[in-house]
């Protein structure tokens, strides 16, 4: 947050939900669910860049912050995430970082934004 404000440049919040995770846990077992928390992980590592913050914040919930993108181009790279996600899908809260913002008002904010990936729709 800082540095997009020293910078003058947009930060986006994403949090991040893994969809039925506890569902595959119970129908396959905990290794199955790790399997895809480690798959969700490397799906957003891949799509973004090394210095961009991700952060597992709860049982199935990720928080990443990506500097330098508007929340169309954002919205498009989650989404690219979701398709990578073989073994289940994911569900995206957006929220750009406004000029007073704190890192719990735009986490809160990006949680309330949560919406169905692609494949849930």
């Amino acid at each position: 947050m800082i540095r997009a404000k020293r910078e003058e440049t947009s930060l986006i919040v994403a949090f991040i939900d893994v969809n039925g995770l506890k569902a595959i846990n119970d129908r396959h077992g905990h290794a199955a669910g790790d399997a895809l928390l480690h798959e969700v992980a490397a799906a957003i590592r891949l799509r973004l860049r090394p210095y961009d913050p991700l952060v597992r914040v709860g049982g199935d919930e990720f928080v990443c912050a990506v500097s330098g993108l508007d929340m169309d181009a954002a919205r498009a790279r989650f989404d690219e995430i979701d398709v990578a996600v073989v073994g289940g899908s994911i569900s995206v809260g957006l929220a750009k970082m406004g000029p007073d913002d704190t890192l719990q008002a735009l986490m809160e904010r990006s949680d309330a934004e949560l919406r169905p990936g692609r494949r849930d729709s």
